[in-house]
């Protein structure tokens, strides 16, 4: 009878991530334990560029990734694994976790899933030289998130975002915006989103008809408007309603060009720097393991 092969995983923490994270270590390493499948717990620092070091020299030493933390953690690891065949397994204990929402449902246990085996490719996006899971931003979202750039609080980071998103969006003034695409627009705008996924800023659905299977990004476009249409998008957003409002364009494309400079660019909650920037889908570039089989069977 042939043993079982011992898997080798490694787990990187976020240790700015909520309470729940020790006791979701806890029980993963336990369950490896008992599996006889070796481990290694890595935690993140502060210094970004050590993070990537670190995981780039990873990269080929393990047959299972593991994140613990939030949608920044899954930032970086994204950009660690995309092309790699390595499995990465997400258990969400940040303050948006909005990449986790298009795999997991009401029940589904994470921990479960980080130590299993199946798991899917799915796409990614790209600015310029740099990965993201989710949705990337240029405009006002953009703005809120360069205005919090190496501010990590341990506490109500969510409601810190938006705090900061609620005073900032009286005084922000749209930037004139060329983009480049199937559909170009060259106007002021309040906020172009290039979406992976479908959620952002802690469950807001910027981009309900996007799938992270089909090859292709969500542009939602909020043209310049006033600030009491401002105020009432963003509440439609939360629902996913706001696709049909005046001041918003909404198709798919694989690739996007910003062209105007100086505009700060944000990218699953993380400061991208500014534009110009390039925007494409990576088809399939990474695999996530998922509690089931969520691709779209068309």
């Amino acid at each position: 009878m042939t043993a079982a092969v011992s898997r080798y995983f490694l787990i990187v923490v976020n240790p700015l991530a909520s309470d729940k994270a020790t006791a979701c270590l806890e029980r993963l390493t336990e369950a490896l334990s008992i599996r006889n499948d070796r481990f290694d717990v890595w935690y993140t620092s502060a210094n970004d560029q050590a993070n990537q070091r670190h995981l780039a020299q990873c990269r080929d030493l393990y047959s299972d990734w593991v994140m613990i933390g939030g949608d920044g953690t899954l930032n970086l690891l994204v950009n660690a694994l995309a092309g790699s065949n390595v499995p990465l397994g997400l258990i969400p204990c940040g303050s948006g976790n909005d990449f986790a929402r298009n795999l997991y449902q009401k029940g589904d246990d994470p921990v479960e899933v980080a130590f299993g085996t199946h798991s899917e490719a799915m796409d990614l996006g790209r600015c310029n030289e740099r990965y993201f899971a989710n949705v990337l931003g240029v405009g006002f979202d953009g703005a809120v998130v360069a205005s919090l750039y190496d501010q990590q609080p341990r506490y109500f980071r969510r409601w810190r975002y938006l705090l900061v998103a609620a005073g900032k969006i009286f005084f922000y003034r749209e930037k004139h915006t060329c983009l480049q695409s199937s559909r170009n627009k060259q106007e002021a705008a309040f906020i172009a989103t290039f979406a992976n996924g479908r959620y952002f800023g802690g469950g807001m659905q910027i981009a309900p008809k996007a799938d992270i299977h089909d090859g292709l990004l969500d542009c939602c476009w909020v043209a310049r408007t006033s600030l009491w249409k401002k105020l009432y998008y963003l509440a439609r957003i939360f629902y996913g309603t706001h696709l049909k409002a005046d001041a918003v364009d909404y198709w798919q494309d694989k690739e996007f060009y910003v062209s105007t400079p100086d505009l700060p660019v944000e990218g699953d909650g993380e400061f991208f720097g500014l534009t110009p920037a390039r925007i494409a889908v990576a088809p399939k570039a990474i695999r996530i393991k998922t509690p089931r089989s969520i691709a779209n069977p068309s």
